[in-house]
């Protein structure tokens, strides 16, 4: 009678060690593979944003909204995406839980307790905006406004991007946050609500011509986000690679 032979103790830890190294392979792989998946849905949301944002502007002889002190560009633009709401929220950050004053701007959402219930995670080039005469915001720097779809270069002007405020006044001289996600709420370094290290040193957006692509963190200050931005004045080399603990050094330069 021949006896069958049973797994030994050895050959039962290095089958263990193998799972384990194929898991430690694998899972990095799987966690990725989900993160890029994210942000395919991401610039979904914003092509149909911007989708939105053009609709408004053939309905209203080209023009911008009135921004904020009149209308939120997501309330204005609320006909125009109807009841999907979800499509507000990057698949990255779309828990109406996490806040970006308590931390979570990378990936938290802002509202809904100070937007009628409405809560989001993306934000807008408030400099893209048409706020009339007499508002809460039509004297700052009118100049720089573009006020309407009519607009040269508009492949390099942001309209919408994933950020942890909705909106933003962005300028050639705002500093680099010290860290992805900083709250701040009287320096108004508003290219740092932008800032987000939400897509691996990328955030996605959607510009003056309608196109929807990823931003590179460090490319955020080469962008023409108004009429008088100066897309040669941003930050150096050494002023990215100082915030903060470095946590700017990896990502790409422009």
């Amino acid at each position: 009678m021949s006896k069958s032979k049973g797994s030994t103790l050895i050959e039962l830890l290095v089958v263990i060690s193998i799972t384990s190294l194929l898991m430690s392979i694998l899972l990095p792989a799987l966690s990725r593979t989900r993160r890029q998946a994210k942000s395919v849905l991401c610039k979904s949301n914003l092509r149909q944003l911007g989708f939105a944002f053009s609709m408004y502007t053939n309905d209203n002889s080209g023009s911008f909204n009135s921004g904020r002190g009149v209308k939120q560009w997501f309330e204005a633009l609320k006909p125009y995406y109807q009841d999907s709401d979800g499509v507000l929220l990057c698949p990255m950050a779309n828990d109406p839980a996490k806040y970006p004053w308590e931390g979570e701007g990378t990936f938290g959402t802002w509202g809904p307790e100070w937007f009628d219930g409405i809560c989001g995670s993306y934000g807008i080039n408030e400099w893209m905006t048409n706020p009339p005469r007499g508002s809460p915001f039509s004297n700052y720097n009118p100049e720089n406004n573009w006020r309407n779809a009519n607009v040269g270069n508009a492949s390099q002007i942001p309209m919408l991007a994933d950020a942890w405020w909705p909106e933003g006044w962005s300028e050639h001289y705002d500093t680099v946050p010290e860290y992805s996600g900083q709250w701040e709420t009287v320096t108004y370094d508003d290219i740092g609500h932008f800032c987000i290290d939400r897509h691996d040193g990328f955030v996605n957006g959607v510009f003056a011509d309608y196109s929807v692509s990823k931003i590179g963190l460090k490319q955020l200050w080469k962008l023409k986000w108004h009429r008088n931005f100066d897309v040669s004045a941003g930050p150096t080399t050494a002023e990215f690679n100082s915030a903060g603990d470095g946590w700017m050094i990896p990502f790409k330069d422009y």
